[in-house]
């Protein structure tokens, strides 16, 4: 299953470039492993596109974010996502 995830940033954050090379490296890994599909920033977050068996994988997988770890991000919605049309379908 794919799944979608939006990360809301706290704005109030002036860490979020000390962090974010740990981000980046910890989502590279997770794409390295096939869980990570695709990911990018966004105004005040970002989506990341993960592939896990469950809702409660893709969290898990998630929350081993420095992003997440540290509190940075502040909201997390997360959906199942179904491909029509892309390289996923």
């Amino acid at each position: 299953m794919i799944f979608a995830a939006l990360y809301t940033y706290d704005p109030a954050r002036e860490d979020i470039g000390e962090v974010r090379p740990l981000h980046r490296e910890y989502l590279k890994a997770q794409y390295d492993e096939g869980k990570l599909l695709a990911s990018g920033p966004r105004g005040g977050g970002a989506l990341i596109l993960l592939q896990a068996d469950s809702e409660a994988d893709a969290r898990e997988i998630l929350d081993g974010d420095p992003f997440m770890k540290s509190g940075i991000v502040t909201d997390l919605d997360i959906e199942e996502w179904t491909v029509v049309y892309g390289p996923w379908e």
